[in-house]
């Protein structure tokens, strides 16, 4: 058997897969550094640098555009882990992982620096009544109260995946508590766009920020629940063995119809969720998927802990 060059200027599949996986990363790349440098035009549109001349101005002002920084960033960790299947394809998932990691940890700084200064800038530059103020904007501006919540769910999502606290945790506590991000995102988008002056001011910064909220949201919507309930829905998966392999090796054999359909490329692994026990919430890797009456097999639970910063 004989294997024979593509001719030139054809272009082999492979070819065309790794030149479409790096425009992808090229241009999401560009895409997020272009709406970190829209939201800096507008602050700087509508005063942002010369309100640094006086001290609590000063404040109030970087406070601004450090929440325009963190509000952009906390919606790209959301869309690097929607399950978004061009980003997938080019980045792999363990690398979006770890961007969605720096991402976030980036976007939670932000938002303290946000909130901090934006309350010191409130109470007039004066330390002092930074409590006070604080409590005024809370109960008294609209959303704010709702924000409150939305900061303590993106905390105590921060503190259980910094290194230290995951080692105490069980995988499956840390998984359960880092889904209150989708509620801690959720919960600031009324403050923003009720009492956010960068939001309202002009249609296109409106614009802007109702179509970036809908692309994450929509992401979820679509590739994290909507794709996987279709698809069980469609083959009509059920487990019908498990069979231990070896010392943390086992493989679960599924059935269910038209498996031909489940393809996997070398390096691929399905994710699974079973619905008929505990902690169904969970996804768990599995490799080397099987037709007709597919199994799939699981490596050790360690292998997909992921560490901490």
């Amino acid at each position: 058997m004989t294997t024979t060059a593509p001719a030139a200027g054809l272009a082999r599949p492979g070819d065309l897969r790794s030149r479409v996986d790096a425009v992808v990363r090229a241009g999401s790349g560009a895409i997020l550094w272009l709406a970190l440098l829209l939201v800096t035009y507008w602050w700087v549109a509508d005063g942002g640098i010369q309100d640094l001349g006086a001290w609590a101005d000063g404040l109030t002002s970087v406070g601004r555009i450090s929440g325009l920084w963190s509000a952009v960033l906390l919606l790209a960790q959301v869309i690097l882990m929607a399950r978004v299947p061009l980003l997938e394809q080019a980045f792999g998932q363990d690398r979006l992982a770890r961007i969605h990691r720096i991402v976030g940890f980036s976007s939670f700084d932000l938002m303290l620096v946000h909130v901090v200064l934006i309350t010191w800038g409130y109470a007039a530059g004066r330390l002092g009544s930074v409590p006070g103020t604080f409590w005024n904007l809370t109960v008294d501006y609209p959303g704010m109260l709702l924000a409150v919540a939305g900061t303590a769910c993106l905390v105590m999502v921060v503190v259980t995946s910094v290194k230290a606290a995951r080692r105490r945790l069980r995988y499956e506590s840390w998984h359960l508590m880092h889904l209150y991000a989708y509620l801690g995102v959720g919960l600031a988008l009324p403050h923003q766009l009720w009492t956010g002056a960068q939001f309202l001011t002009r249609p296109a910064a409106t614009f802007f920020w109702w179509t970036a909220w809908a692309v994450a949201a929509g992401s979820v919507l679509v590739w994290r629940i909507g794709l996987p309930v279709v698809r069980n829905l469609r083959h009509g998966l059920r487990v019908v063995a498990v069979v231990p392999e070896a010392p943390g090796v086992l493989s679960v054999w599924v059935t269910g119809r038209r498996l031909e359909l489940l393809r996997a490329e070398a390096g691929q692994f399905f994710t699974w969720r079973f619905l008929g026990r505990r902690g169904w919430t969970r996804a768990n890797p599995y490799s080397q998927p099987l037709l007709a009456v597919g199994g799939a097999r699981r490596p050790a639970p360690a292998d997909h802990r992921r560490g901490g910063r």
